[in-house]
């Protein structure tokens, strides 16, 4: 029989007051005890109203600001899009938030944004693009690849060995044992032949909007006009095999790497051999890069060997034609199976973890102690009043992901991603083999951000090329690339991997 109010109230305070001096276990053997006495409509106030009212807190509106932002950087976007969902005050202060929104960006590859001068609601939509982008470009990107060469594709009765490609946008070209040199534009989504210069054996090519520039086996080097073709001039002089080029237009000058171990300076124009460097390499020279330096009077150069012999040096020029050796600095690294590359900033990236030690009398031994990680070096001319000299320090080291193969080339590198030909067989997620694959891995976050199979080995061994390379400092609202990178196959053709254009798969 139920109690009046007065009675009951009297039985409630004592039973409160026996049930405080019970031991925890006691008193959750107590509240196990009447629950399960309970009916509906006392369980229904139990969990609908008394709980979210008394256990269920809001801590973000009890932590500070910067403590619920780091708290909100641990989450992944489609946590945050649940959790704006939850009420209002959440919702208000996810979409404001935008640090959360630019530190998103940045886990899935986008550019750190400094100062970043953009709204919350800017952050937040670019935080989708890019997220709808990844996932696009995390698919298989052989639905992007398409085979294109000078010679019909089903027409294999007569061909030639394609050598060096080389992209320079919106154009990728290739030399070819025919002694042409064949320009495609790739931009629509498929390959059109749109320019072939006649020249010679090729070795290695390089192109701009005015030139074309071909090292070749024939113990010379050449420019070409871009417009009519025509030779523009050759640079006589090597004794063998011209391994590499590399035209320095600010100074109108061109640099030839040869099988004979020099490095010549040419003028630009004239053919004229201006200087011939001996002595730095004691391999067969194969690759020349011009190094930005804020000195206008001074040519700084990056070359490197069949050997694994790195050599940075500089010339200062006296007058147009008159150079006087400065400095140079020989960087020895032994094993390197890749070439160093230059990134778009103008950091020097050498594949092995290296130390520079007893930099004296121009010459800086490197110490590898392993080649999972990459080295990033900045070079400078230091002035001093009796002599300049080269400054070449390491600014950057990264560890490279423990599941990246060890047969493996650097082909690029930026500030946030890494790329490598991997010469070891490897099964997609559809359980394919393919011979090789390309691995694009994100610096940042020391994982592979990328793993793309090619279904073909090339014919010289060489890796891929690199196209479009603005993406290698993270993405942005504007560089999501086009042309990732050129392969060679047999009998001929190349093979163009692709992205995709604002979020949609070709």
């Amino acid at each position: 029989m139920p109690l009046n109010q007065e009675d009951f109230s009297q039985w409630l305070d004592s039973v409160v007051e026996v049930f405080s001096t019970l031991s925890e276990e006691q008193k959750t053997g107590t509240v196990k005890a009447v629950l399960e006495v309970c009916g509906c409509e006392q369980l229904t106030y139990l969990t609908q109203i008394f709980i979210p009212a008394t256990c269920q807190i809001d801590f973000i509106s009890h932590l500070p600001n910067d403590v619920v932002i780091q708290i909100l950087k641990y989450l992944d976007g489609e946590s945050l899009l649940r959790s704006r969902k939850v009420c209002k005050s959440w919702y208000k202060l996810i979409n404001a938030s935008k640090e959360v929104w630019l530190h998103q960006f940045w886990r899935i590859g986008g550019q750190v944004l400094s100062p970043p001068s953009i709204t919350a609601g800017e952050a937040q939509k670019l935080f989708w693009q890019q997220h709808v982008y990844r996932k696009n470009f995390n698919r298989q990107l052989k639905k992007g690849q398409f085979i294109f060469g000078p010679y019909d594709e089903e027409d294999t009765s007569e061909f030639f060995k394609l050598k060096s490609p080389y992209f320079f946008k919106p154009y990728v070209a290739v030399g070819c044992e025919d002694r042409n040199v064949y320009f495609w534009d790739t931009t629509l989504g498929a390959a059109f032949l749109v320019k072939e210069i006649e020249a010679h054996s090729v070795c290695q090519i390089k192109f701009d909007k005015d030139f074309l520039y071909t090292a070749s086996y024939d113990n010379t080097a050449a420019s070409w006009n871009m417009e009519t073709g025509q030779l523009h001039s050759k640079y006589v002089g090597h004794v063998n095999a011209v391994m590499c080029v590399e035209p320095v237009k600010r100074h109108n000058l061109v640099l030839t790497g040869s099988a004979d171990l020099t490095i010549k300076i040419w003028d630009h124009d004239s053919g004229e051999l201006l200087q011939t460097l001996v002595n730095l390499h004691s391999g067969w020279i194969k690759q020349l890069r011009a190094l930005s330096s804020p000195l206008s009077d001074h040519l700084v150069v990056l070359s490197c060997d069949t050997k694994g012999q790195i050599c940075v040096w500089y010339k200062l020029l006296i007058d147009e034609k008159t150079f006087s050796h400065e400095h140079h600095m020989l960087l020895n690294v032994p094993f390197c199976l890749s070439s160093p590359t230059v990134t778009n900033d103008g950091l020097v990236c050498i594949p092995a973890d290296i130390v520079l030690s007893d930099a004296c009398k121009g010459t800086a031994t490197i110490v590898q102690t392993g080649r999972g990680m990459l080295s990033f070096f900045s070079v400078s001319v230091k002035e001093n009043t009796r002599k300049d000299t080269l400054v070449c320090s390491c600014v950057r080291r990264v560890c490279l992901p423990s599941s990246l193969s060890e047969s493996r080339t650097l082909i690029g590198a930026g500030r946030r991603f890494a790329v490598f030909h991997v010469t070891e067989e490897c099964v997609s997620e559809l359980n394919d083999y393919y011979s090789s694959s390309i691995s694009v891995v994100d610096l940042e976050l020391k994982k592979i951000y990328h793993t793309s199979p090619l279904d073909h080995f090339s014919p010289f061994g060489e890796p891929p090329v690199l196209g479009e390379t603005d993406w290698l400092d993270g993405f942005n609202e504007s560089n999501h690339p086009w042309q990732l990178w050129i392969s060679q196959m047999s009998e001929g053709h190349l093979s163009l991997t692709t992205g995709n254009r604002h979020g949609n798969q070709i």
